[in-house]
Protein backbone atom coordinates (compact mmCIF):
# COMPACT_ATOMS: atom_id res chain seq x y z
CA UNK A 1 0.00 0.00 0.00
CA UNK A 2 2.73 2.45 0.86
CA UNK A 3 4.62 1.39 -2.40
CA UNK A 4 1.44 2.26 -4.47
CA UNK A 5 1.03 5.62 -2.94
CA UNK A 6 4.81 6.47 -3.37
CA UNK A 7 4.66 5.16 -7.25
CA UNK A 8 1.37 7.69 -7.12
CA UNK A 9 2.66 10.35 -5.64
CA UNK A 10 6.19 10.23 -7.83
CA UNK A 11 3.99 10.10 -10.80
CA UNK A 12 1.95 13.43 -10.11
CA UNK A 13 5.20 14.85 -9.12
CA UNK A 14 6.76 13.91 -12.88
CA UNK A 15 3.56 14.94 -15.01
CA UNK A 16 3.35 18.54 -12.83
CA UNK A 17 7.71 18.84 -13.79
CA UNK A 18 7.10 17.73 -17.33
CA UNK A 19 4.15 20.41 -17.63
CA UNK A 20 6.40 22.77 -16.20
CA UNK A 21 5.15 23.16 -12.55
CA UNK A 22 6.92 23.78 -9.63
CA UNK A 23 6.35 21.42 -6.67
CA UNK A 24 3.62 24.35 -5.36
CA UNK A 25 1.97 24.16 -8.23
CA UNK A 26 2.57 27.32 -8.61
CA UNK A 27 4.89 30.23 -8.52
CA UNK A 28 4.75 32.30 -5.28
CA UNK A 29 5.77 35.28 -6.79
CA UNK A 30 2.45 34.56 -9.62
CA UNK A 31 -1.03 37.28 -8.31
CA UNK A 32 -3.84 35.50 -8.90
CA UNK A 33 -6.55 38.33 -10.01
CA UNK A 34 -9.84 36.65 -10.36
CA UNK A 35 -13.46 38.57 -10.95
CA UNK A 36 -16.62 37.20 -9.83
CA UNK A 37 -20.29 37.94 -10.47
CA UNK A 38 -23.26 38.71 -7.99
CA UNK A 39 -24.03 34.66 -8.30
CA UNK A 40 -20.12 33.73 -7.11
CA UNK A 41 -19.66 32.42 -10.66
CA UNK A 42 -16.12 33.07 -12.16
CA UNK A 43 -16.26 35.82 -14.61
CA UNK A 44 -12.31 35.70 -15.36
CA UNK A 45 -9.64 35.17 -14.01
CA UNK A 46 -5.40 36.43 -14.71
CA UNK A 47 -2.35 35.46 -13.53
CA UNK A 48 0.57 38.24 -13.51
CA UNK A 49 4.25 37.36 -12.55
CA UNK A 50 6.72 40.34 -10.79
CA UNK A 51 7.00 42.13 -14.07
CA UNK A 52 3.58 42.38 -15.37
CA UNK A 53 2.63 43.85 -11.75
CA UNK A 54 5.47 46.60 -11.92
CA UNK A 55 4.41 47.40 -15.34
CA UNK A 56 1.35 48.81 -14.50
CA UNK A 57 1.32 52.05 -13.39
CA UNK A 58 2.79 52.71 -9.53
CA UNK A 59 2.04 54.53 -6.67
CA UNK A 60 4.70 55.21 -3.97
CA UNK A 61 4.15 57.10 -0.73
CA UNK A 62 6.36 56.78 2.57
CA UNK A 63 4.51 55.36 6.38
CA UNK A 64 5.14 54.19 9.17
CA UNK A 65 3.83 50.89 9.74
CA UNK A 66 3.49 48.15 13.07
CA UNK A 67 5.60 45.48 11.58
CA UNK A 68 8.35 47.93 10.57
CA UNK A 69 11.15 49.78 11.93
CA UNK A 70 10.75 53.64 11.16
CA UNK A 71 9.43 55.45 7.47
CA UNK A 72 9.30 53.12 4.54
CA UNK A 73 8.57 54.09 1.19
CA UNK A 74 6.30 51.53 -0.78
CA UNK A 75 5.34 51.18 -3.83
CA UNK A 76 2.75 49.44 -6.38
CA UNK A 77 -0.53 49.46 -8.18
CA UNK A 78 -3.81 50.93 -6.85
CA UNK A 79 -5.83 48.10 -6.14
CA UNK A 80 -8.05 50.11 -8.20
CA UNK A 81 -5.93 49.53 -11.15
CA UNK A 82 -5.56 46.40 -10.63
CA UNK A 83 -9.57 46.03 -10.29
CA UNK A 84 -10.22 47.33 -13.70
CA UNK A 85 -7.83 44.74 -15.43
CA UNK A 86 -11.70 43.20 -14.96
CA UNK A 87 -13.02 45.57 -17.20
CA UNK A 88 -16.47 45.96 -14.96
CA UNK A 89 -17.07 48.18 -11.90
CA UNK A 90 -15.83 45.84 -8.71
CA UNK A 91 -17.45 46.41 -4.84
CA UNK A 92 -14.49 44.69 -3.09
CA UNK A 93 -11.76 42.25 -3.45
CA UNK A 94 -11.27 39.48 -1.08
CA UNK A 95 -7.31 38.87 -0.54
CA UNK A 96 -5.94 36.06 0.01
CA UNK A 97 -2.54 35.13 1.26
CA UNK A 98 0.05 31.92 0.98
CA UNK A 99 -1.00 31.41 4.51
CA UNK A 100 -4.90 31.54 3.31
CA UNK A 101 -5.13 34.44 5.57
CA UNK A 102 -8.06 36.38 3.88
CA UNK A 103 -9.66 39.61 4.09
CA UNK A 104 -12.69 41.64 2.44
CA UNK A 105 -11.27 45.42 1.32
CA UNK A 106 -14.05 47.39 -0.04
CA UNK A 107 -13.51 49.40 -3.22
CA UNK A 108 -13.67 52.30 -0.80
CA UNK A 109 -10.38 51.66 0.26
CA UNK A 110 -8.75 51.96 -2.88
CA UNK A 111 -10.82 55.22 -4.48
CA UNK A 112 -10.65 57.11 -1.23
CA UNK A 113 -8.35 55.88 1.14
CA UNK A 114 -5.13 55.11 -1.40
CA UNK A 115 -4.54 51.36 -0.89
CA UNK A 116 -2.09 49.67 -2.93
CA UNK A 117 -0.60 46.42 -3.37
CA UNK A 118 2.89 47.16 -2.72
CA UNK A 119 5.51 45.11 -4.28
CA UNK A 120 8.46 47.31 -3.40
CA UNK A 121 9.93 48.72 0.00
CA UNK A 122 12.46 51.48 -0.08
CA UNK A 123 13.01 50.40 -3.42
CA UNK A 124 13.69 46.65 -3.22
CA UNK A 125 11.28 43.73 -4.10
CA UNK A 126 9.92 42.10 -0.54
CA UNK A 127 10.99 38.81 -0.29
CA UNK A 128 8.23 36.08 0.73
CA UNK A 129 10.15 35.43 3.92
CA UNK A 130 9.88 39.39 4.98
CA UNK A 131 5.57 40.06 3.95
CA UNK A 132 6.20 39.34 0.06
CA UNK A 133 5.68 39.55 -2.95
CA UNK A 134 2.93 41.60 -2.51
CA UNK A 135 1.29 43.51 0.44
CA UNK A 136 -1.61 45.82 0.69
CA UNK A 137 -0.80 48.77 2.28
CA UNK A 138 -2.39 52.48 3.26
CA UNK A 139 -0.32 55.16 3.70
CA UNK A 140 -1.35 55.12 7.27
CA UNK A 141 0.71 58.37 8.33
CA UNK A 142 -1.22 60.42 6.13
CA UNK A 143 -4.43 60.19 8.70
CA UNK A 144 -4.85 58.62 11.76
CA UNK A 145 -7.98 56.65 11.21
CA UNK A 146 -5.84 54.42 9.31
CA UNK A 147 -3.41 53.42 11.79
CA UNK A 148 -6.08 50.88 13.58
CA UNK A 149 -6.29 47.16 14.38
CA UNK A 150 -9.50 48.15 11.56
CA UNK A 151 -6.94 48.99 8.53
CA UNK A 152 -4.30 46.80 10.17
CA UNK A 153 -6.18 43.36 9.83
CA UNK A 154 -6.99 44.42 5.62
CA UNK A 155 -3.13 44.64 5.14
CA UNK A 156 -2.34 41.48 3.88
CA UNK A 157 0.85 40.63 3.31
CA UNK A 158 2.39 37.44 1.13
CA UNK A 159 -0.57 37.91 -1.32
CA UNK A 160 -1.51 35.23 -3.43
CA UNK A 161 -5.07 35.84 -4.60
CA UNK A 162 -7.32 38.38 -4.87
CA UNK A 163 -10.83 38.09 -5.68
CA UNK A 164 -12.58 41.02 -7.16
CA UNK A 165 -16.78 41.08 -6.51
CA UNK A 166 -18.24 42.49 -9.50
CA UNK A 167 -21.35 45.39 -9.20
Amino acid sequence: MVLKLASALALGWAMAASLGVTAAFADVTDLVLRWNGKDGALIAERTLDIAAVEALPQVEFTTETPWTDGKQTFSGPSLGTLAALGGAPVRDARVTALNDYEMNVPAEDWETLGAILAVRRNGELMPVQDKGPYWVMYPISSDSKLNTQFYHGRMVWQVKYIDFQVD
